[in-house]
């Protein structure tokens, strides 16, 4: 409850003048439509202690559609079932790394265009997924980060993601971190009220 509170301004694209921004807030993060994959995917059994909850696991796949990805990388051990979301979300090749450095990560960028989406799971390195990501990163790439504010450790990755200059446009969602770096919109870090 107070952290809903606290971002109750920041909720429904309130105050939010860039296009891009409104769109993707409104589009994305708080579509309300009922898409494609909801039903099949809901049927499936959700384990007791998941680390997302479906609503999580719904926005993975919107955030998926909407990145139109050539290809995904996924950093960290991903449940099956957030997998699947975001598998459903966009068809293309999916790159899974377990082991989370930034040794590994590159090497799995390692002659491949930049990602279109790169999703970094709860409770993964998240400073090493910056380290690897950033400096390789298209101009359509997006990177998820989740679980930002779980450790001191995330909040000083999605600290240093924000400052990143080649970082354009940032969304605080609490429970999630969504960077974009398209060099023709302006620097700007938003909060949004997801819950």
């Amino acid at each position: 409850m107070w952290r809903w509170l606290l971002r109750f301004r920041h909720r429904r694209g309130y105050g939010i003048h860039s296009p891009f921004a409104f769109s993707f807030v409104t589009g994305v993060v708080y579509e309300r439509g009922a898409y494609y994959a909801y039903a099949p995917l809901s049927r499936e059994a959700r384990p007791a202690r998941a680390a997302l909850r479906e609503k999580d696991d719904r926005l993975l796949l919107r955030l998926a559609n909407a990145s139109r990805a050539a290809w995904m990388l996924v950093a960290g051990p991903v449940a099956p079932l957030s997998l699947s979301y975001l598998q459903a979300g966009r068809s293309c090749p999916c790159k899974q790394v377990s082991d989370v450095t930034a040794a590994a990560l590159e090497a799995a960028m390692q002659g491949r265009e930049a990602p279109g989406l790169v999703y970094a799971v709860p409770g993964a390195a998240l400073g090493a997924v910056v380290r690897a990501v950033v400096p390789r990163a298209g101009e359509h790439t997006m990177l998820v980060l989740a679980g930002i504010y779980a450790s001191h450790a995330g909040r000083e990755a999605w600290r240093s993601l924000k400052a990143d200059s080649r970082v354009r446009v940032t969304f605080d969602l609490y429970d999630f971190g969504i960077a974009f770096f398209q060099r023709r919109l302006n620097k700007q870090d938003y909060i949004v009220n997801y819950f």
